[in-house]
């Protein structure tokens, strides 16, 4: 599938999924940064896209489905014999959380802004420990750009 990483200076980068968690040198600008996992990095571009958001639903939904038993196989299934579902998504740092309605844009030194993304995906950026404190961000409600750093100062080394 590969994963879809950001250097520091804002480039996109399409990496192998075999990349993941290692070091790696931007293209456009020679920058170093470190390749996030394969699930951060869908949390952080997909969950942007519906067809991510129903692929990652597509097994709790195909598990609901019913089926043609034998007669002799009982109806219901008890519940420890259930597959237990997906964990629930990681907690929202408190400035996400508490607008999680409205969409963010991170800006890297001398690269573009990134298109509008959801709180989680900003979540998911900040888990995956690309933040280096020099971007700014902006929320759909502030006027202004602010320090990431400022925002966001217990999350970024």
């Amino acid at each position: 599938m590969g994963i879809v990483a950001f250097c520091p200076n804002g480039h996109r980068i399409n990496v192998k999924d075999s990349f993941a968690g290692r070091k790696g040198l931007c293209p456009t600008c020679g920058a170093k940064f470190r390749i996030p996992a394969a699930e951060s990095a869908i949390a952080a571009v997909g969950s942007a896209l519906p067809t991510a958001r129903l692929l990652e639903l597509a097994p709790a939904v195909v598990a609901t489905l019913p089926r043609v038993l034998p007669l002799d196989e009982p109806a219901f299934a008890p519940a420890s014999a259930l597959a237990p579902l997906a964990p629930p998504p990681p907690a929202l740092h408190p400035v996400l959380a508490e607008r999680p309605d409205l969409t963010w844009c991170i800006a890297f030194p001398g690269g573009e802004p990134t298109e509008p993304l959801p709180a989680e995906s900003m979540q998911a950026w900040l888990d995956a420990g690309q933040a280096e404190g020099t971007e700014v961000v902006w929320r759909s409600d502030w006027p202004e750009w602010r320090p990431a750093r400022d925002v966001f100062p217990d999350a970024i080394p």
